[in-house]
């Protein structure tokens, strides 16, 4: 009976160490694991506030563009031309620029003299039109700026990879998607309509102060928990070897206070 009243203690003793060991190791994963989201949380508004503010910088050029063009709208075109292709040529962002009078673009700087509809329906805020083609290049997204002072106006186009171009170099290994009305275009230069983009891990919603659209930010499916598996994985050894070495000093106080 002796005996066996031994082993029981030296059981529980076993247990309460092995126990006292694992607290360091679910402790540490238990903060790996709130450092990983506030860390990813973090980038991903970091990033999407970021791409907001280089893509400000690009719609901007465009907008002062405008603003340049604006007092040649209603001038016969083939007295402004020349200045309308100017200011294409200076400005690295603008691609095109053309001249509205009465609800009728009628002076590009691709066709020259032209008759076109434009509709001030389609533009979101009245000033922002995403479009997935076009007539000039039909497979490549482009945005519209539109400037209106009735009844004249100007629309300058800013290539759409020029735009996806500059999500790419932000996003890492985020997912960034920028959103004009019902329009999202992707760093891919693919545009998409319809449902929000999917990579709702951090999805992050920020909007232009100055121009209105929207950057949607955040990770694809499981990448959160692919990441902190990597971490989890960095750190476990030394977890370990911390448990270890708590779990035998108690082990071995308590062998200590028996004895």
């Amino acid at each position: 009976m002796p005996h066996i009243s031994f082993s029981a203690d030296g059981l529980r003793a076993v247990l309460a160490a092995t126990l006292i060991g694992l607290l360091p190791v679910a402790s540490g994963l238990l903060v790996l694991h709130w450092q990983v989201e506030r860390n990813l949380r973090d980038e991903v508004r970091h990033t999407t506030a970021e791409a907001i503010r280089q893509l400000d910088v690009i719609i901007a050029q465009a907008a002062q563009s405008a603003e340049r063009l604006l007092p040649l709208a209603g001038e016969p075109c083939e007295s402004v031309l020349h200045q309308v292709r100017q200011e294409v040529t200076i400005e690295p962002f603008v691609r095109s620029a053309n001249l509205v009078r009465d609800h009728q673009g009628y002076c590009s700087s691709f066709y020259g003299a032209y008759q076109r509809p434009v509709s001030q329906q389609e533009y979101f805020n009245g000033r922002l039109l995403l479009r997935a083609s076009n007539p000039v290049t039909p497979d490549e997204a482009s945005l519209v700026y539109r400037l209106y002072n009735h009844p004249h106006g100007v629309r300058t186009v800013i290539d759409g990879r020029t735009l996806a171009s500059a999500l790419r170099m932000i996003e890492g290994h985020a997912v960034l998607v920028l959103q004009v009305g019902e329009a999202f275009l992707w760093s891919d230069s693919s545009v998409r309509g319809g449902d929000i983009p999917d990579h709702p891990e951090h999805h992050t919603l920020l909007t232009s102060k100055e121009f209105g659209y929207q950057v949607h930010g955040g990770f694809a499916p499981g990448y959160g928990w692919g990441y902190l598996k990597r971490q989890a994985f960095a750190t476990l050894g030394g977890l370990l070897l911390l448990g270890i070495a708590t779990g035998g000093v108690c082990h071995w106080l308590y062998r200590r206070r028996q004895g």
